[in-house]
């Protein structure tokens, strides 16, 4: 029988409940319920039951001592009061994540006028190493901002600071990001002043705190499903219309084959990913997709669609040839392993992973999709061969050994005891 797995959400305060909401939304399976709290006034009530595992969401923007220290010893101490020893598994920080950037800096592009820099300003760490996620986000923006974009960090009470920062940057317009969540006393007290700015000769523009910006820029860049007037043209399909789904996935295939090829180091196999690349092709060859759940339908149900048209995606679906679907098509579906069934992820999983090695996968993707593997109790099953599985690890150790951004926190479900 497969552990039972809750799954508990935790901002800093209340300033991030919007944000801590849409998370567990995100992370909530389709049988999942999904705690939600603040750091800040935790109770023991309002914690999920202690028997089995507990994930531990934080909607933090950095790896600091409050997640993995105070945070941690709080929650084994309030499960303490109760007599109970979950096995507590914190997932990455919300700022470490991926899937927001590409909205987030589609965004950033309307905001950043030409020759404006960007500044990124984050919560100062006194006594230790400054966390790797704020100059990670920095790293990845270079990918998508124009091309020659200054950019720059700086951080609240630490060196460098604003003050020190500011005066370097030589464009005269500034963009300031705050890396954090919400608005509280660094929004209010610390973001750099028009005095300043006017000393040193520089025009300001203060954007939202980093998660209300994501809010933002998510809703701006995936909409609900707009009201439809005829000859207007949309970025979401009519969700009842098969034949409108089909071609909307076809042009946004499309336009995703023509972003990926504007990034730099697109296709360029990464070292020693080659042997790994056969095992994994060796292995998995002649699987089908049977009755399984395909890339288009598990998409689909990721974006809410059900009844007829995720029916009648089964056609449109690839169900023989793995290696048919695109780089355009495994990006743009990047969530379908979270979305389909044992079958789907039997056949889409190689796919994922071969694009990945070849450095084409550039959305965030998750290979081993532990919750899922959950809840199909794949830690016993036979519906992966030996040498399947010895793929699948051959590759995680290879995220292992050559990634210092997740690879270390991937984990494949017969490797949890």
């Amino acid at each position: 029988m497969p552990r039972k797995i809750y799954k508990l959400c935790v901002s800093y305060d209340e300033a991030g409940a919007r944000l801590r909401q849409k998370v567990a939304e995100n992370v909530k399976g389709a049988s999942d319920f999904v705690w939600q709290a603040s750091f800040r006034d935790l109770e023991s009530a309002e914690l999920p039951p202690g028997e089995g595992a507990v994930w531990v969401y934080p909607v933090f923007m950095q790896s600091g001592r409050t997640v993995t220290e105070t945070l941690p010893e709080l929650l084994r101490s309030l499960y303490a009061e109760r007599g109970l020893s979950p096995a507590l598994e914190f997932q990455p920080v919300w700022g470490a994540e991926r899937t927001w950037n590409l909205g987030v800096w589609k965004s950033l592009q309307n905001e950043l006028e030409q020759d404006a820099s960007l500044l990124v300003v984050a919560h100062g760490v006194t006594g230790r190493e400054l966390p790797p996620e704020p100059s990670d986000f920095l790293e990845h923006s270079k990918v998508w901002l124009p091309k020659g974009t200054e950019m720059a960090l700086a951080y609240f009470g630490v060196s460098p600071s604003v003050e020190e920062v500011l005066p370097s940057l030589k464009g005269k317009k500034v963009l300031v990001l705050p890396f954090l969540i919400g608005e509280g006393k660094h929004m209010r007290e610390d973001m750099p002043s028009p005095e300043l700015a006017a000393r040193l000769g520089k025009e300001l523009k203060i954007l939202p705190p980093f998660g209300t910006f994501y809010l933002q820029a998510e809703h701006a860049y995936r909409p609900a499903e707009p009201e439809r007037d005829a000859g207007k043209k949309f970025d979401w399909p009519d969700m009842t219309n098969l034949e409108d789904v089909r071609a909307w996935y076809l042009q946004q295939f499309e336009e995703t084959q023509k972003e990926l090829e504007r990034i730099p180091g697109y296709g360029a196999m990464r070292e020693g990913a080659a042997p790994v690349i056969e095992q994994i092709t060796k292995a998995f060859a002649g699987v089908e997709l049977g009755n399984g759940i395909g890339l288009l339908q598990a998409d689909y149900r990721d974006m809410g669609g059900f009844g007829e048209v995720f029916r009648g995606l089964a056609d449109s679906d690839e169900r023989h040839d793995w290696t048919k679907l695109t780089d355009a098509m495994l990006n743009h579906c990047y969530t379908a392993l979270c979305f389909t069934d044992p079958e789907g992820y039997r056949f889409l999983v190689p796919a994922f992973m071969c694009c990945d090695l070849r450095c084409r996968m550039w959305s965030c993707m998750e290979v081993t999709c532990p919750e899922d593997f959950a809840e199909w109790g794949l830690e016993d099953t036979a519906l992966l061969s030996a040498d399947q599985r010895r793929a699948m690890e051959a590759y995680v150790d290879f995220c292992h050994s050559h990634r210092e951004e997740d690879g270390e926190n991937r984990k494949l479900p017969w490797q949890w005891n």
